[in-house]
C-alpha cells in the first residue's frame, strides 16, 4: 500500500474538516491492508484511525484498533521498538481521555521503558512522556512518582538545545507537585524558576505562563498571604482571557480560585461575582 498517498489524503480530508469522509477512507484503507496482509500499513492506519476516534470522543472504538496494531507489531517482531512505544503512547492517551488513569499510566510506563532502552533516553519525546505520566500520577495521588517523572523530564530537557520553554513548563508542573505535597518553600522556589525562564525567553506571551503565575498565587494562598495571592490570580485570569478567551474551563477554574481568595479578604461581593461567572461558564460549556 502507498502510505505516502494514504497520509496525504488523510491530511487533506482533515484540513477540510471532512471527518466522515476521513473515517470512511481510513476504514477502507485498513480493510485493503488486511486483505493484502500488509501488517506495517495496518499499524499506521490503526494509529491514525484511533487518533480520529479520540478527537471525536469515540474512545471505545479506538481500543480494538490499538490492540490490532499491537498484535501486528508483535507479529512483525517489532516489540520494544519505536513503533511499539509510539502505539502504546497513543493507546494510553485514549485511556486518559476515557478517565481510566491506572490503565493509561500502565501503558505510558511500558512505553517509557521502551524509549529508554531503544536509544531515545535523551529524546524530547521521552521528556514529554514523563511530563504526561506525572499528571496521571498526580490524579492517582502518587506524588512522589510524579516528582520522579518530572525530574526525569528535566534531566533530559536541560541537555537539549532550545528547550528553555519546555524546562519552564516542567518546573511549573513540578511546583504543583510540591504544592500538593505541602512542600511550600520548594514549590515557591521551583515556580519562580519557571517564571524567570518564561520571562527571559518570551516575556509573558507563552500560553503556559498564566498557569505558572496562578501556581505562585496558590502557594501564597496556602501561606494565607491573601493580597499577594489575589494579585497573582487576577493576573493569571487576565492572561488566560488573552490567550483563550473567557469561555473555557480554565477561565472558570481560575475565577473560582480568585473567588476563594477574595472571600478570605472579606471582599464577598466581588467573590460572589467571580463565582457566578465561573458557574455560568461551566454551564455554557456543559461541565
Amino acid at each position: 500500500m502507498d502510505m505516502n498517498g494514504f497520509f496525504y489524503q488523510v491530511d487533506q480530508l482533515l484540513m477540510e474538516k471532512k471527518m466522515d469522509e476521513a473515517e470512511k477512507y481510513m476504514k477502507d484503507s485498513l480493510a485493503q491492508a488486511e486483505e493484502e496482509c500488509d501488517a506495517a500499513a495496518m499499524i499506521s492506519i490503526c494509529n491514525e484511525l484511533g487518533g480520529l476516534y479520540r478527537a471525536l470522543s469515540r474512545y471505545v472504538e479506538g481500543i480494538p484498533l490499538y490492540e490490532k496494531a499491537l498484535q501486528c507489531i508483535h507479529d512483525l517482531g517489532l516489540d520494544g521498538t519505536e513503533h511499539h512505544g509510539t502505539t502504546l503512547v497513543n493507546y494510553a492517551t485514549t485511556y486518559t481521555m476515557m478517565g481510566d488513569v491506572p490503565k493509561a499510566l500502565e501503558l505510558d510506563t511500558e512505553a517509557a521503558g521502551i524509549f529508554s532502552s531503544a536509544g531515545f533516553a535523551m529524546d524530547y519525546r521521552l521528556a514529554t512522556l514523563y511530563n504526561n505520566m506525572s499528571f496521571l500520577c498526580m490524579d492517582l495521588g502518587h506524588y512522589e512518582e510524579a516528582e520522579t517523572s518530572l525530574n526525569d523530564a528535566l534531566y533530559i530537557l536541560k541537555a537539549l538545545d532550545d528547550s528553555e520553554i519546555d524546562v519552564a513548563v516542567t518546573y511549573s508542573n513540578l511546583a504543583n507537585v510540591y504544592l500538593a505535597m505541602n512542600r511550600l518553600e520548594e514549590a515557591k522556589v521551583t515556580v519562580k524558576k519557571a517564571l524567570d525562564l518564561f520571562i527571559a525567553e518570551s516575556g509573558d506571551t507563552d500560553v503556559h505562563y498564566a498557569g505558572a503565575v496562578n501556581t505562585l498565587g496558590a502557594i501564597y494562598f496556602r501561606e494565607e498571604n491573601w493580597e499577594k495571592a489575589a494579585a497573582l490570580m487576577e493576573t493569571a485570569l487576565k492572561l488566560n482571557a488573552r490567550d483563550y478567551g473567557e469561555e473555557n474551563q480554565s477561565y472558570a477554574i481560575l475565577s473560582s480560585n480568585l473567588a476563594d481568595c477574595l472571600e478570605k479578604m472579606d471582599r464577598k461581593a466581588e467573590a460572589e461575582e467571580y463565582r457566578r461567572k465561573a458557574a455560568s461558564i461551566m454551564e455554557r460549556i456543559g461541565l
